[in-house]
């Protein structure tokens, strides 16, 4: 199954902190209600702590401006440019600074520990179909570009700002002309 998700679908939520907003594109609930899995984007405009998220793995890719440096308590600094996915427990949380004062906007795919696990990858344009690793479902956002997303031979296009949402499709192919960028998370139960 393939499902384009339209931008004004989005919901998005300012921080508790007032530091910045999150928009879920896509979210999965378990049979008993818990998130399985979630992924959207959060726009950071000042310095902050992140919310905990006890029980939860995220993978954090800044995907617009110079990236951030995140302080972890007892274990370092790590310092994200742009495109550059990272995974990390959701709690503790650590401290986000942003690079240079600049706001950055991140795509985030949070999956529920022993409920679901992924990966996220940033996908350049070419002019040919590029194979996705196998999963159980696709989430792809086009940040630059147009997409074409082929799941099991039906194709969709996706704009800029756009995302699609593909389930339990065998062969999943994505392109854009040079040029292009999106973010693909890949995700599967546990």
């Amino acid at each position: 199954m393939i499902r384009l998700l339209d931008p004004p679908a989005f919901q998005a939520v300012p921080w508790k902190n007032g530091g910045g907003t999150a928009t879920d594109i896509a979210v999965s609930l378990a049979a008993d209600g818990a998130v399985a899995w979630r992924v959207g984007t959060a726009a950071i405009g000042k310095d902050g702590p992140f919310s905990n998220y006890d029980g939860v793995t995220r993978t954090f890719t800044i995907v617009e401006g110079p990236g951030v440096h995140l302080d972890f308590a007892g274990a370092g600094t790590r310092t994200l440019p742009r495109d550059q996915p990272t995974r990390f427990a959701g709690a503790p949380a650590p401290f986000c600074r942003l690079r240079d004062d600049t706001p950055a906007t991140a795509f985030n795919l949070l999956t529920g520990d022993g409920l679901a696990r992924g990966d996220v990858v940033i996908c350049r344009g070419h002019s040919a179909g590029e194979p996705v690793a196998a999963a159980a479902v696709h989430v792809l956002l086009a940040l630059e570009g147009a997409w074409s997303v082929t799941a099991d031979g039906e194709a969709v296009v996706v704009q800029p700002g756009a995302a699609v949402q593909v389930e339990g499709a065998q062969a999943v192919t994505v392109s854009s002309a040079p040029g292009g960028r999106a973010a693909l998370a890949s995700i599967n139960p546990d």
